[in-house]
């Protein structure tokens, strides 16, 4: 066995922290994975058209994997219900890897020629997948057969709007038995008009199309309506839980946007995952759909930026330790993670010594400990910075600080971790794993950081040989320059919050920016795409001028970069007001505006940063913030 694959087989051997795409998982084993913590999990519960939205990887697949009725029947070993005694039925339909959401050929049809088509097309994938979930034999006691309910609604609610025969079924076929037959039926009307779209590319001309056509209102919603017919299902709403929605073209969103503005929630309720990228909020008509007449709106990354955040640690506690004990390893989350003792007694020095000076009557905070929690990290990071240049020294280590890092994101904490248990087993010569060293911990994180910002943000540029390609279309690909502006944002961010962490500021803590003026629309464009890509959050706060009262937008740096620049990821204490012509010169010189606001030498502390000096206070503005 080469090193490589004695790696991935210690990587992928009864590692805790292995990912699993939650529609690859085992009811039993999505049941024990899923941690409800967040209160808007009741929120997406309730019946009505809802859209979830958050970056790739903060948990909304897995939410929806817990909501189908597989794992709603055995919410645990000692609560388990029959299908017809859940409260919701619901049925997952995922678009990631969706054929039509990517065939082109399609725009070359009129509008109308077009809604027609591409909602035939929604509606076969979408009853292909609902009857494929109800297909499921494990849904269904093993005894129960095909009673004259449901053959009545085979019969009299399916089978009348099938063109054809052969269709029949026998009398003693099984419920997941006809599911399949069914599901098998809207496959081959849903292929056989992609068949015809693919056609399209192969002739100048558009030719009719000759088979059936279906619609959500006449044809999915009234199928949907009648299986409460059927004995062994609830009497209750039905969930269409639509994964991945960005990934439909603008056509398809106008069309999944205009069942949303139906208000059939009673019969089916919509609930629609998708990043911050989805298309626009248009129907066919033209008109929009709103909040919240047609539909409610969650943010899971709000969830973390906001009033909530500590649910968030709670949450992930529970994920790790259950995936501990689910690998017989007895130690909860800061006991398998710890953090650098001599670091952290080095930091409790700090801290003693701002309580000591409180108690003195020299602290400047409201509370005992304001000064000790907002200025020992920092105080330490900042002593690491000294002509020894040994900033890199600071671990990032710790479960407490493993969890900000993740920045609100599942994912982000759960792929490190299953990087740092291979390297952890890999160095343990054959004895068990019940914690990972902090040097294993940091040297992980680092590297992670690095990656993030360098390896994978150029990936989403789109490629030289076919950015000039007519009718490219990427789901995930922007213009080149793009990406550029995107990391030197990134980057004159980092490089700043570094230079105001090393300063001698009341607020040295910054983490986000609001901008103080108005932004251009480029300064958006790229503010946005930051958002979409994961590499900020987005939040609102009062405006700097308080006379005049109102919000604005607050733009929070991913805290899984810090190690990139060495900054405190525990917390963020004050709010960067910056004007929108200095982000416009990050966007293309960064590191020229770093050298420009930090001229002064670093032996001048009370110079260090002529970004605080009075000619600049219109420029940058740093306030406290939680």
């Amino acid at each position: 066995m080469t090193n490589f694959e004695r790696r991935e087989c210690l990587m992928n051997s009864n590692n805790p922290f292995q990912i699993k795409t939650p529609e690859s998982l085992a009811p039993e084993e999505a049941v024990n994975l899923f941690v409800d913590v967040f209160t808007d999990y009741q929120k997406i519960k309730a019946q009505g058209h809802t859209f979830i939205m958050g970056p790739r990887g903060i948990g909304k697949s897995m939410i929806f994997r817990y909501l189908e009725p597989d794992c709603q029947c055995i919410k645990s070993e000692y609560d388990k219900v029959k299908i017809n005694e859940l409260e919701f039925l619901g049925l997952y339909i995922p678009l990631r890897n969706a054929g039509f959401t990517k065939i082109t050929e399609l725009t070359r049809l009129e509008r109308n020629a077009a809604h027609i088509i591409n909602e035939h097309i929604m509606v076969t994938f979408f009853l292909q997948k609902v009857f494929t979930s109800l297909s499921n034999a494990d849904l269904y006691d093993e005894n129960l057969e095909w009673d004259s309910s449901a053959r009545q609604y085979y019969n009299e609610e399916f089978l009348p709007r099938i063109p054809g025969d052969g269709n029949q079924i026998a009398d003693n076929a099984r419920i997941h038995e006809v599911f399949s037959k069914m599901a098998k039926i809207m496959e081959r009307f849903y292929l056989q008009a992609i068949d015809y779209a693919k056609r399209l590319s192969f002739t100048k001309d558009v030719y009719p199309y000759n088979g059936p056509l279906y619609e959500y209102l006449d044809f999915a919603l009234p199928l949907m309506s009648h299986l409460s017919v059927i004995k062994c299902f609830p009497q209750h709403t039905i969930y269409f839980l639509i994964d991945d929605a960005h990934c439909l073209t603008t056509i398809q969103t106008q069309i999944l946007n205009f069942w949303v503005s139906t208000r059939t929630s009673g019969i089916v309720s919509l609930k629609i995952s998708s990043q911050y990228n989805y298309k626009h909020f248009y129907t066919i008509t033209g008109a929009t759909i709103d909040t919240p007449h047609d539909y409610s709106e969650i943010d899971m990354t709000f969830v973390y930026t906001g009033k909530a955040k500590p649910k968030y640690k709670e949450r992930i506690t529970k994920i790790i330790e259950k995936r501990l004990l689910n690998t017989n390893i007895h130690k909860n989350a800061d006991e398998f993670f710890p953090p650098d003792d001599a670091q952290e007694k080095k930091i409790k020095e700090i801290e003693a010594m701002y309580l000591k000076k409180y108690d003195e009557g020299e602290g400047h905070g409201n509370k005992r400990g304001d000064d000790a929690l907002r200025y020992a990290r920092p105080d330490f990071i900042k002593s690491l910075s000294g002509t020894s240049k040994s900033s890199g020294t600071y671990s990032y280590s710790g479960f407490d600080q493993l969890v900000h890092l993740s920045s609100g994101i599942v994912r982000y904490f759960l792929e490190p971790a299953y990087k740092m248990y291979a390297e952890a087993v890999s160095q343990a010569d054959g004895h068990i794993v019940d914690s990972i060293l902090p040097s294993i911990q940091s040297q992980t994180i680092r590297e992670e950081a690095n990656n993030f910002l360098f390896h994978d943000l150029p990936r989403y540029a789109v490629p030289e040989d076919i950015e000039g390609i007519q009718g490219f279309v990427g789901d995930e690909a922007y213009p080149k320059e793009d990406i550029n502006k995107l990391s030197n944002l990134i980057q004159a961010l980092g490089g700043l919050f570094r230079q105001i962490l090393l300063s001698d500021r009341s607020e040295r803590r910054v983490f986000s920016i609001a901008i103080s003026d108005s932004p251009s629309k480029e300064v958006e464009r790229i503010l946005g795409l930051g958002i979409q890509l994961g590499y900020l959050h987005s939040s609102t706060i009062g405006r700097k001028d308080g006379k005049s009262g109102g919000r604005t937008k607050l733009y929070i740096l991913n805290r899984r970069l810090s190690p990139i620049w060495n900054l405190d990821p525990t917390a963020f204490a004050g709010y960067l007001f910056v004007q929108n012509h200095l982000l416009e010169e990050a966007m293309v010189e960064p590191f020229s505006l770093l050298r420009r606001l930090g001229k002064s030498s670093p032996q001048e502390s009370e110079y260090q940063l002529s970004l605080f000096n009075v000619d600049d206070e219109q420029e940058f503005t740093v306030e406290g913030g939680e």
